[in-house]
């Protein structure tokens, strides 16, 4: 997905970005014309942005309340990861098959990114670190085509990783990840379909199940 070009995608990133990261908290209201006079820009584009978001299952409308930040739930969780599951190892095939240099240089690049982060102690749930962990995996969706494909992986994507933050810190599944993402691309460099959409289906698991240990250490009935 390109970076946001339009004022609404512009403030649509700026809102999603607090939700995933936890800076606007589950439950939480969302101070719609507050963060208008913040960023600059007219209740217009920031409506539509709510609309958006709340189009992703990242925020709901609640009579009274107004828009507030959607609460973590465990069958979203479930549900998110086991279309993602589903759905992401179709692009990784599509990226190792078509043996490109370039997508394999770019990935490598946010992976580079994500390990400089990692040595210099930035936490992993900064802003810089979601993007870096955002492009190293919309690069792969853009291999996959653009339309249908690539904007529900974006989507489902934004809502895995807003578990997979709220999990952070796990020092052993950072390295593991940081692993598993150095395997994506040398499979992907390696021209390996199946190869590839295995490590991703290893990952996405591994991902699930650090998210649910989160859950159940809140008192969250992960079944």
């Amino acid at each position: 997905m390109k970076a946001p070009g339009t004022i609404t995608e512009f403030v649509a990133e700026e809102l999603r970005n607090r939700i995933v990261l936890g800076t606007l908290q589950p439950g939480a209201k969302v101070p719609v014309y507050e963060i208008a006079a913040s960023l600059g820009v007219s209740r217009v584009p920031l409506r539509e942005a709510v609309r958006q978001l709340e189009a992703e299952c990242l925020v709901v409308n609640l009579p009274r309340r107004g828009t507030v930040v959607r609460e973590l739930s465990v069958v979203d969780l479930r549900d998110s990861f086991e279309i993602l599951q589903a759905v992401e190892p179709i692009a990784a095939r599509r990226a190792a098959a078509s043996k490109d240099p370039v997508l394999a240089a770019e990935m490598e690049r946010w992976l580079e990114r994500m390990d400089d982060l990692f040595d210099r102690r930035v936490s992993q749930t900064s802003e810089d670190m979601l993007h870096a962990h955002r492009q190293f995996h919309f690069a792969l969706f853009r291999a996959g085509g653009e339309g249908v494909l690539q904007r529900h992986l974006c989507m489902l994507w934004n809502t895995c990783e807003r578990y997979v933050m709220s999990s952070l810190p796990d020092v052993d599944r950072q390295l593991a990840a940081a692993r598993e993402h150095a395997e994506l691309v040398r499979r992907i460099r390696a021209g390996d379909p199946e190869g590839t959409a295995e490590v991703l289906r290893q990952h996405l698991s591994a991902s699930l199940a650090c998210s649910l240990r989160y859950l159940e250490g809140k008192g969250f009935d992960i079944g």
